[in-house]
């Protein structure tokens, strides 16, 4: 596990349980007993074009797109698409979260 906040710069798909604040751009649920929702995350670490995908495998968690969240999940790397992905599974933190103005 590694401590304190991980941007999604610096996920590399290592297994670790990570720690991210980051703004739901894109999301779609599944026709599928699992995963539930798929969707594309972004934070100030990525540019504009550029976003981490993020699998959801809680029948709890549900991410609505445009609102950023509090996530503590998986650093995973699914080969099979080249991807690195946060993986929420059963019993993941996910809490809305909005800056300090």
């Amino acid at each position: 596990m590694r401590s304190g906040r991980t941007m999604l710069t610096d996920m590399t798909g290592s297994g670790d349980n990570v720690f991210v604040i980051a703004t739901v751009t894109k999301t779609w649920d599944l026709a599928s007993h699992k995963p539930y929702q798929k969707g594309y995350l972004t934070d100030p670490s990525k540019a504009d074009e550029e976003e981490r995908y993020f699998v959801v495998y809680d029948p709890d968690v549900r991410l609505e797109e445009g609102k950023t969240y509090k996530l503590n999940g998986t650093d995973y790397a699914f080969e099979r698409f080249e991807e690195i992905q946060l993986l929420l599974s059963d019993g993941a933190y996910a809490e809305e979260w909005e800056p300090k103005k």
